[in-house]
Formats: C-alpha cells, sequence, structure tokens
C-alpha cells in the first residue's frame, strides 16, 4: 500500500510540473502577443501621427493661399483628411 502512495503521489507531483511548464509556455506567449500588439499600435500611431501632421500642413497652407489657390488646395487639403478618416476607422477595427 505505502508504495502505490509513493507511485499515486509521484505521479500527481510530475503532472503538476508538466502543467506548471505548460503555463510558462502559455505565459510566454501572451507576452509575445502584448509585445506583438504593442508593435503594430505603434506602428499604427505613428502613421496617424504623420498623417496628422500633413493634415495640419495642409489645413495652414489652405488658410494661407490666395483665393485663386484655394480651390485647388482644397482637393488635396481634402484626400488627405479622408486617408487620416480612413487610418482612425482601420484601428478601430482592429482594437
Amino acid at each position: 500500500m505505502h508504495e502505490n502512495r509513493k507511485i499515486y503521489e509521484s505521479n500527481l507531483e510530475a503532472q503538476l510540473a508538466q502543467w506548471k511548464a505548460e503555463i510558462d509556455v502559455l505565459k510566454a506567449k501572451v507576452r509575445r502577443a502584448e509585445v506583438d500588439a504593442k508593435v503594430n499600435y505603434d506602428q499604427t500611431i505613428d502613421a496617424m501621427q504623420r498623417k496628422h501632421d500633413e493634415a495640419a500642413k495642409r489645413l495652414r497652407s489652405l488658410k494661407a493661399a490666395s483665393d485663386d489657390a484655394w480651390e485647388g488646395m482644397k482637393a488635396s487639403t481634402e484626400k488627405v483628411w479622408t486617408e487620416f478618416k480612413a487610418l482612425f476607422q482601420d484601428s478601430n477595427k482592429k482594437s
């Protein structure tokens, strides 16, 4: 009886050790996923910041444009605005 108990307890310890190792693997996967997600967010934020800067520059140019140039600049400004909105919509779909 005593030998069966030791075998049983040893099997339980082995199973616990295996589960612990599997939990550690899962934790590592989560950390990797967190890093990947952070990289993706950083890239999205960088793209959005660049587009924001471009939109702000276009707006400043639009505001400073003569009446004759304003109409032509309006189309390119709207294009940047549309691209910027698309970035926001894409990022909201991903999050």
